[in-house]
């Protein structure tokens, strides 16, 4: 080797050996985009201008960042999961979110109308505790002697005030009486239950002559006497919320596995959630109902789900597994056979097509088909991997790479990874985010850097340095000149010539003339090492200029 030309710029590889790159590849490439093959910087990020609701102010504990509408955006320092109503044009305008409060929080929901001051009303229609009293009325019946009497049962459900019915009371045996025509049924209520409900109405329901409990009335939250005169043909609906179960909750007795966490959304109006190794479905567009039947248990504590074209993906502190089905009350479970446990919720992110995550030995994506490799593999060692703390890893996807940003405790940095592979996979970032929001039908990433919401990559050019391979020469040679061509050169575009590890030479280059390298050494390993803001078309290093323009 006499010298060298480099006219396409590639990523990083760290886990080969820096004299076994490929010529245009990469010991260090910060801050630059490669997607044209030549040498060019990433973006600013831009400042704009976002006042999260409820007297929220972004800060550098900031977690969750979440657009409800153009002019409502939402801040939390949890790690919480916001969701969408399933319902085609819900009135309401209605979210569900988990992870508000961590493992001490419980579901909740809020709407348009009072998303602003931060009110947020539990998720889940609470089961009521039974009646009270079911007399009749008169206690006696003028009739006795010449009716059969109906026997009758009854329950009642809570609605709340936006018409989500819960789970019927139960009809406890002693409280099934014996009615005649003569005489009415009057229920006696139990207090309302405690806690951050939004409950409206009472409904009653009572067996017919088949024992199904059908619609009698509905009565204000406060009423607490009913007298049910109703004939039997007067009797609306059968009780249609037998099953409906709220999503556990931070009621430790009820649910030792804490509250349900990760809430998503799947196809069909299914909403999903996980709390310790069970993974809760909601019944198809009523997100505020989970049955006990429709949930699932895998082996290992879950740490994220992720939404599946046709099911969803289970990702534990173990293997993972994959749920198949569009039907809450048939979904149907499969371990997946792979080690490639998740370390990280907040890593996790829908590309479309597939899903990726930071596992202990890489970045993993994971397909439909159950399919899941390490992508990373051939570009990190796991001990590399590891230098990042894959359990701080956050993860935005944006025009189909995967923006991660990770924390080691003593450098707080990001990365971008383009899964679609190639020279260019592969690149480090220069900055920190600790939240982000993607917003698709703007096709914005906007993240919280330094305590501020930035718009990523949508400013002035930053400022990159990108590092050569180890060029290695059989013979010691002595370079004598270089050259580097760009579209401009601001500035000025910093060149160092590293010899045997040694620097050697820094030049800043103003224009595309060829300049002298320092004499009086020789040396058999090369690197060039450049820092600019402006794209760079082609480098040389040669030892003469003959070489160089020959």
């Amino acid at each position: 080797m006499t010298g060298f030309k480099l006219q396409t710029f590639g990523g990083k590889a760290p886990k080969v050996f820096a004299r076994l790159l490929p010529n245009d590849m990469a010991q260090t490439a910060i801050n630059v985009r490669l997607d044209s093959g030549r040498l060019e910087p990433w973006k600013n990020n831009a400042n704009t201008t976002i006042t999260p609701v409820a007297n929220y102010t972004i800060s550098s504990s900031t977690k969750t960042l979440f657009k409800y509408n153009d002019s409502i955006w939402i801040g939390r320092d949890d790690e919480a999961d916001f969701v969408r109503s399933p319902l085609a044009e819900d009135q309401h305008e209605r979210i569900y979110v988990t992870g508000i409060g961590g493992a001490t929080g419980y579901p909740r929901m809020t709407q348009a109308s009072i998303v602003g001051n931060g009110t947020f009303y539990a998720l889940g229609i609470p089961k009521p505790s039974n009646l009270s009293s079911v007399v009749l009325s008169p206690t006696t019946s003028a009739k006795q002697d010449e009716e059969v009497p109906q026997s009758r049962a009854y329950v009642f459900t809570y609605v709340s005030a936006y018409g989500e019915e819960g789970q019927p009371c139960d009809a406890p045996t002693g409280q099934i009486v014996e009615v005649r025509s003569d005489q009415s049924v009057v229920v006696t209520f139990p207090a309302n239950p405690s806690g951050n409900h939004n409950l409206s109405t009472k409904r009653i329901y009572r067996t017919d002559t088949s024992g199904t409990f059908r619609f009698v009335a509905d009565v204000t939250l406060a009423t607490t006497t009913f007298t049910d005169s109703k004939k039997e043909s007067e009797l609306g609906e059968a009780v249609p919320t037998t099953t409906f179960d709220p999503p556990p909750d931070n009621v430790s007795s009820d649910h030792p596995d804490g509250p349900m966490l990760g809430l998503v959304s799947l196809p069909n109006g299914i909403l999903a959630g996980f709390s310790g190794q069970t993974v809760c479905f909601s019944e198809a567009f009523q997100p505020h109902a989970f049955p006990d039947e429709f949930k699932l248990t895998v082996k290992s504590d879950i740490v994220a789900l992720a939404p599946m074209p046709s099911g969803v993906l289970v990702l534990t502190k173990e293997k993972p597994a994959i749920i198949s089905g569009l039907d809450p009350s048939a979904m149907a479970l499969s371990e997946i056979d792979s080690t490639q446990a998740c370390v990280s919720k907040r890593s996790v992110v829908d590309m479309g097509s597939a899903v990726m995550y930071a596992s202990p030995d890489g970045l993993v994506m994971a397909t439909e088909n159950g399919g899941l490799r390490v992508i990373t593999e051939s570009l990190l060692t796991r001990d590399q991997w590891q230098a990042l703390v894959p359990s701080s890893i956050i993860g935005f996807q944006w025009e189909g790479h995967y923006i991660g940003f990770y924390n080691t405790g003593s450098e707080q940095k990001g990365f971008i990874f383009d899964p679609r592979g190639g020279k260019d996979s592969f690149v480090d970032l220069s900055f920190h985010a600790t939240a982000g929001f993607n917003e698709l039908e703007e096709d914005e990433l906007y993240l919280v850097v330094s305590g501020a919401v930035k718009k990523f990559a949508a400013g002035t050019n930053s400022s990159y340095t990108w590092k050569s391979k180890k060029f290695y020469a059989q013979r010691p040679i002595n370079p004598g000149v270089a050259k580097v061509q760009a579209d401009a050169y601001g500035s000025g575009i910093t060149f160092k010539l590293f010899a045997d590890g040694t620097l050697k030479h820094t030049q800043t280059v103003t224009n595309d003339s060829l300049f002298r390298l320092p004499s009086g050494y020789k040396g058999h390993e090369f690197e060039i090492e450049l820092t600019g803001s402006d794209p760079i078309n082609e480098v040389c290093v040669y030892e003469s200029a003959a070489e160089l323009y020959g």
